[in-house]
């Protein structure tokens, strides 16, 4: 019998279902999106949150398709939405999401076993969690989805943080890319003590650089939007210490302050997507990160978001300095650079 299903998502996970033919069984009712609402995706409208509730009565099924899944189904929670219907596609290990995927298995054993390789493919973390008191990755906060999808990158980050500290590295601490504070959080806790410089518009990207990465197919449309979901505040309920923490709000390099300017770092997490917003990362950051400093540069090896490496070209090029460059083959593919 065909199965009606919604799709929570509008980005390149949900594209690649559809392209791929994993709902091929299914007849697909629409799409949900906090910020395309109005709008279409491959030809089926997208439906506001807000509109579930009512739509939902149509379908047999709401297949969340977004990497922000968590939060996702917390809000399917708070809106009172029939539990039995929610299908998650991520963490299928886990005895309730299995279930789910059991179900949505009865629409598509396609979608079931090739999600199911591509997502329970077993990963060994590092032995020394077994005996590592100190670590933050993988228990409380710091165990949650949005870490342990990218163990390695953060766990890396836990490791190289310990050799900063071994080697008295001096200096503040430093994210341009915050986003929601991910990985601000994390360096906040890791060093508590050390000063945190935020920069981020917290409302996006700017329009003409973004225009510019869409027109040259590095991203996406839905990508630029999905970007748009924070604040300074919500970013800030995120982190331990936030007291040690300068807010920069506001388009890089426009924000930095003379502070900002004349201090010296010891770590810092570029995460800015985009060609020309990488460069002028570099351009200001590596001259003033401290002997045994580090930087990681997010998206250096991923499918998209090419401009990322081609700014790392840039900068070599033009400053003629070599990178002391080492590649993760985490998630997207980090960048770590040793000064």
């Amino acid at each position: 019998m065909e199965r009606t299903i919604i799709l929570w998502g509008t980005g390149e996970r949900a594209r690649q279902f559809l392209e791929r033919g994993y709902f091929k069984a299914c007849r697909i009712y629409g799409f949900v999106d906090t910020y395309s609402k109005n709008e279409s995706f491959l030809g089926y409208r997208v439906y506001a949150p807000e509109d579930l509730k009512e739509i939902l009565k149509e379908a047999d099924a709401l297949v969340i398709a977004n990497q922000y899944f968590g939060e996702i189904l917390e809000a399917c929670i708070e809106m009172g939405l029939e539990w039995e219907k929610i299908v998650l596609t991520d963490h299928v290990r886990e005895p309730i999401c299995y279930k789910r995927f059991l179900k949505l298995a009865e629409f598509s054993q396609e979608l079931f076993l090739s999600l199911q390789d591509r997502v329970m493919r077993l990963v060994k973390v590092n032995e020394s969690d077994q005996k590592d008191a100190d670590r933050l990755i993988g228990n409380d906060a710091y165990g949650a989805p949005v870490y342990m999808e990218d163990y390695f990158r953060f766990r890396t980050f836990e490791f190289a943080a310990r050799e900063i500290k071994k080697q008295r590295t001096e200096g503040a601490i430093a994210e341009l890319g915050v986003f929601r504070g991910t990985f601000s959080s994390l360096m906040n806790a890791t060093f508590p003590d050390k000063k945190l410089y935020l920069f981020d518009t917290f409302e996006g990207f700017g329009q003409e650089e973004a225009e510019q990465e869409i027109r040259m197919g590095r991203c996406s449309e839905n990508f630029v939007s999905a970007h748009k979901a924070t604040s300074v505040a919500r970013m800030l309920s995120n982190l331990p210490h936030p007291e040690n923490c300068v807010v920069c709000k506001g388009f890089f390099p426009e924000t930095v302050t003379q502070e900002a300017s004349q201090e010296k770092y010891a770590f810092v997490s570029l995460d800015v997507d985009f060609e020309e917003s990488t460069y002028q990362g570099l351009k200001f950051f590596y001259p003033r990160l401290s002997e045994g400093g580090m930087l990681f540069l997010h998206d250096y090896n991923t499918f998209y978001l090419d401009g990322v490496k081609l700014a790392v070209d840039r900068f070599e090029k033009e400053s003629g300095v070599t990178l002391k460059k080492t590649p993760l083959a985490d998630r997207a593919g980090t960048l770590v650079i040793l000064k």
